[in-house]
């Protein structure tokens, strides 16, 4: 898992890296479940910060094709194209939240003087949304794969750094058709546990976007 442990060296070519400090180092994936920890005591990001909260951005794969969540199924109406950037990628949110603090004011995180973890918690499930998984007698044409892409980021929304992204991590959810046969609620795994970059255009587009579309202005 790249990101907080530096690769084992080749036979002979010294001794490894210095561990470098990772924010998201007691994140974890267990069965579809994900738990997330940002230390921004172990961030080089962080200066100071009043609330740090975690925004997760979604992007969906279906038999390898990128296609809105409103596309996937009509309980996520609300993640249509206004909300999509057009590589694919929305704020995870739901309809009714207007900030794209994933959680909404549970497990905030602190760096102001002491410092204190920001923790959150999915655990994706899916049915195949509107068209369903496949199953050679009752839905040839339902999904074969489902793959929701996740990229989530600490971010500073009240304080010095308010508006800065910190540390994130990518991870993803799969479940297949033989998953939904069996009765298998299908997989998270985690990809990488610390992206230093900040997000990409299409995450800022579709963070813009949410906001513009919910009447949010960060940091005023």
């Amino acid at each position: 898992m790249p990101g907080c442990t530096p690769s084992k060296p080749a036979p002979g070519s010294g001794p490894p890296a210095a561990s470098t400090p990772c924010p998201a180092d007691e994140s974890k994936a267990t069965g579809n479940r994900v738990d997330l920890v940002f230390d921004p005591a172990k961030s080089s990001k962080v200066t100071k910060c009043e609330q740090i909260v975690h925004v997760q951005f979604v992007r969906n794969h279906c038999d390898g094709t990128i296609i809105t969540g409103a596309a996937y199924s009509s309980a996520l109406a609300h993640k249509d194209d206004t909300v999509t950037s057009s590589d694919g990628w929305a704020v995870d949110s739901l309809a009714s939240e207007t900030t794209p603090d994933y959680q909404q004011g549970t497990g905030v995180g602190s760096k102001n003087g002491g410092s204190a973890k920001a923790t959150m918690m999915d655990a994706p499930r899916t049915g195949g949304g509107d068209k369903g998984f496949y199953n050679a007698t009752t839905n040839p044409s339902g999904w074969r794969e489902v793959r929701f892409e996740f990229a989530t980021y600490a971010w500073c929304m009240k304080g010095t750094d308010c508006g800065q992204w910190y540390e994130g991590m990518t991870w993803e959810y799969v479940k297949t058709w033989e998953d939904a046969r069996d009765g298998r609620e299908g997989s998270s795994k985690i990809i990488d546990k610390n992206v230093i970059t900040g997000p990409t255009a299409g995450q800022k587009s579709a963070f813009d976007k949410m906001n513009t579309k919910k009447g949010y202005s960060p940091c005023t």
